[in-house]
């Protein structure tokens, strides 16, 4: 027995829908076959980056994997800052320090205007990947693997004057930059925290009582400069540690 054509309509609706729903993890940037791929329960990160094809010039210290179950714990870490930051405000304001609370206005809205991407720190070169059953987890869908071009910037940020994006120089420390991107009045000038491109946040001491050797800023790399503490009573001891590690979240931009 024959099925109406609406019958059949309807099935061959229901199967397109299925199969649109299918789950997918999307390649980005500088990839030969970049875009959507469907994956299982069982897909692993290699089994993706193998058919997209990354180019073997791909800037691989700025990839990104922005993995979808870590973005929970990122939204809680940027109410977090955000409520520090409302609270250094308040704080400054009752202190009649209105630099300081100006500073802190100005990094609360650099914050709301930050995505939570659920950025995973991975080793995201193939190579590695497909030697190393250690750096090839599975994937979730709705995951997002970026490769963007390399930059040749490096920008300073957080408890300063205005925000700058300067020329890299390879092997410049992170405290060189500081002489063209000029501290905030309130900032600490004990040290500084480097965001590395693939999302490793350094701290590092710069003053000459813990000046310490540390790697130089990558290409990309972003410089938070913390702003100053309030000693014994500072009511936000862990501002300046959870401000890095939300940069720390987000990737370079890649290329559309």
């Amino acid at each position: 027995m024959s099925l109406p054509a609406s019958w059949l309509l309807l099935c061959s609706a229901l199967f397109v829908c299925a199969a649109s729903a299918a789950p997918t993890v999307t390649v980005e940037g500088d990839a030969a076959e970049p875009g959507p791929y469907s994956i299982t329960s069982e897909t692993r990160l290699h089994d993706v980056l193998l058919p997209a094809q990354v180019s073997p010039n791909a800037y691989l210290l700025g990839a990104a994997w922005l993995h979808r179950p870590l973005r929970e714990k990122q939204t809680r870490l940027k109410l977090g800052v955000l409520f520090d930051l409302a609270a250094l405000e308040r704080n400054a304001l009752l202190d009649n320090r209105p630099a300081l609370a100006e500073l802190a206005r100005r990094l609360t809205d650099k914050v709301q205007a930050m995505p939570v991407t659920g950025r995973r720190l991975a080793v995201l070169d193939p190579v590695r990947v497909e030697l190393n059953r250690e750096h090839n987890p599975v994937l979730s869908a709705g995951d997002r693997l970026l490769y963007p071009p390399r930059p040749d910037f490096v920008r300073v940020e957080g408890a300063v004057q205005a925000e700058c994006s300067l020329p890299f120089e390879p092997f410049k420390p992170a405290r060189g930059y500081l002489a063209a991107c000029p501290r905030h009045a309130e900032a600490d000038s004990d040290e500084l925290f480097v965001v590395q491109p693939d999302g490793q946040v350094q701290r590092q001491g710069v003053a000459l009582w813990n000046r310490q050797e540390a790697p130089p800023p990558a290409p990309g790399a972003r410089i938070y400069v913390p702003v100053r503490g309030a000693g014994m009573e500072d009511p936000t001891p862990d501002l300046n540690a959870e401000f890095a590690a939300f940069i720390g979240t987000q990737p370079l931009e890649v290329a559309r």
